[in-house]
């Protein structure tokens, strides 16, 4: 099932438009301030972004180009501002189309719909992010389940999977040990925290000298 992530300020649109999408088989979710956005596709980027520029919380074009070079979401612009420039400069920034308000959910759906068969086509990831610790660049994919770090595959066991994903998921919040063994080993009749202590050391082995920097603890 495609995600697709809805931004607007305008409520009701917004909902409109989720459960629109809803009916036609996909995952949506909606977002009333750009911030919001923006972190939900830093942690799990989706198939499709359908955003508005205006936001009282910050630049939408800024943000576009943003999450343009961070993730592989596919970006339509579905916005009230109608000029040449601004069109311009979203294709410029990275969008993948641009629909002038009022829109037709139906025109805008079917969009959507090309979009995801082009995607589908090219073999492009539907599950993929990018997070940058002072120079280095971490992607993880969740499509194929692959780590790179700097250019560099690194391979995970099933468990080190699970908590990487778990905390790249929820990257820059602080993550106990027993939420980690009850969101990742839910079935584990293990129930010390050593576990979690050992496949942290792991996945740092793996990463290097900079393990530490990617995943600290107090």
């Amino acid at each position: 099932m495609a995600v697709v992530y809805v931004a607007d300020e305008d409520r009701a649109l917004c909902s409109w438009f989720s459960k629109y999408l809803a009916l036609n088989g996909m995952d949506a979710e909606m977002f009333l301030s750009l911030s919001e956005l923006v972190r939900s596709v830093q942690k799990i980027p989706p198939d499709v972004i359908v955003m508005e520029l205006d936001f009282q919380d910050g630049d939408g074009l800024a943000s576009l180009r943003r999450m343009h070079s961070q993730s592989s979401s596919s970006i339509i612009v579905a916005s009230s501002r109608s000029s040449e420039s601004d069109r311009i400069m979203s294709f410029e920034f990275g969008c993948d189309d641009y629909v002038i308000k009022p829109y037709s959910m139906k025109e805008l759906t079917l969009r959507i719909i090309a979009i995801l068969k082009r995607r589908n086509a090219s073999g492009y990831s539907m599950r993929r992010a990018v997070y940058r610790v002072r120079t280095q660049e971490l992607v993880v994919d969740w499509d194929s389940h692959m780590i790179n770090l700097d250019g560099n595959d690194i391979t995970l066991t099933t468990s080190e999977w699970k908590i990487i994903t778990y905390l790249a998921a929820n990257a820059g919040s602080l993550v106990s040990r027993s939420l980690l063994l009850s969101q990742c080993f839910p079935e584990s009749l293990e129930s010390s925290d050593r576990i979690i202590d050992t496949h942290i050391k792991n996945i740092r082995g793996k990463f290097g000298v900079s393990g530490t920097d990617w995943i600290e603890t107090p």
